[in-house]
């Protein structure tokens, strides 16, 4: 455990959830949304994946990431990975949740300027017998921007002893919370381009795209660069350690089960959640060696 300061603490998953940033709804409230409000247009949006942009009758737009032939799990990868953020009282991991969607409701809504990627996306996605396919329904965020944050080194010494720059406080915690994040998660793809962009002010940064997790078993060589990112930090936010300790094997099997899904298709194997436990516990001895080396205040140096 991280050192003595934290004796007990309720479950992270009875945690009131903090709005989605930007917004001024509950989590839950836009889970609603996105898994049940009528479709209005289909517009394909992916590149290595199926994803297509879904408005809604409800003026809520999703990203629809569908179940394919070459990618059969990635869809329930992004509903876990928003599980494992809502256990660490995340506000920047888009919400996400199990949807289905069948070819007719696509092919009729089907954005008009590009009919000619249908034939494509119907033969990319791994259809049931009924013609329809499970997917992810993720909250799409107005306004991101790319500002290159993949280039680490214009801001690794935010996470180590440097200054943070005036009016960049929430995106460095926003930056180590992530390595906390992909390392737990096992995400090896989040440098791969544009799955690390800000919100519009420039001022958080919004952790999307986490279809490639939670691999079984984890490449050596993926592992070790994500091990390589977490150790290269060593300023953390304090409400992060703090959920990361109240997560346990029963509320993180509670917190997949919530997902309307899970009950006849469980998110995640046995060994993928016993990977995540392993990971967690990686963490938190890290975080307690370095506490012990160069104190509680130093280390847990974010909110």
């Amino acid at each position: 455990m991280v050192a003595g300061w934290l004796t007990s603490v309720a479950s992270a998953g009875i945690e009131p959830l903090p709005q989605f940033v930007g917004t001024e709804v509950g989590q839950d409230e836009i889970l609603d949304v996105i898994a049940s409000a009528r479709s209005r247009s289909f517009k394909p949006v992916g590149h290595s994946s199926v994803v297509l942009r879904m408005r809604t009758v409800a003026r809520v737009t999703a990203a629809l990431r569908v179940r394919t032939h070459q990618m059969q799990r990635g869809y329930q990868h992004e509903i876990a990975a928003y599980r494992v953020s809502r256990m660490l009282g995340l506000d920047n991991v888009p919400p996400v949740v199990y949807r289905r969607a069948t070819w007719n409701e696509i092919r009729q809504r089907f954005h008009d300027d590009m009919l000619d990627q249908r034939a494509s996306i119907r033969r990319a996605v791994l259809w049931d017998a009924d013609g329809s396919a499970p997917g992810a329904a993720i909250y799409w965020v107005k306004g991101l921007r790319s500002v290159g944050l993949e280039n680490e080194a214009r801001w690794q010494s935010w996470l180590q002893d440097g200054e943070v720059p005036v009016g960049k406080a929430a995106l460095a915690r926003d930056l180590s919370t992530m390595r906390v994040f992909d390392f737990l998660i096992g995400n090896w793809d989040r440098f791969s381009g544009g799955n690390l962009p800000t919100d519009s002010s420039q001022q958080r940064g919004i952790l999307r795209d986490n279809d490639r997790s939670f691999s079984t078993p984890l490449l050596k060589r993926r592992y070790e660069k994500l091990l390589e990112g977490l150790t290269l930090t060593q300023r953390f936010s304090k409400d992060v350690v703090r959920h990361l300790e109240a997560l346990d094997e029963a509320s993180f099997r509670a917190e997949l089960a919530r997902d309307p899904s899970h009950r006849t298709d469980p998110l995640l194997s046995d060994g993928q959640i016993a990977d995540v436990l392993d990971r967690r516990a990686t963490i938190l001895s890290y975080i307690a060696a370095l506490i012990e080396e160069r104190g509680e205040d130093e280390v847990l140096f974010f909110p």
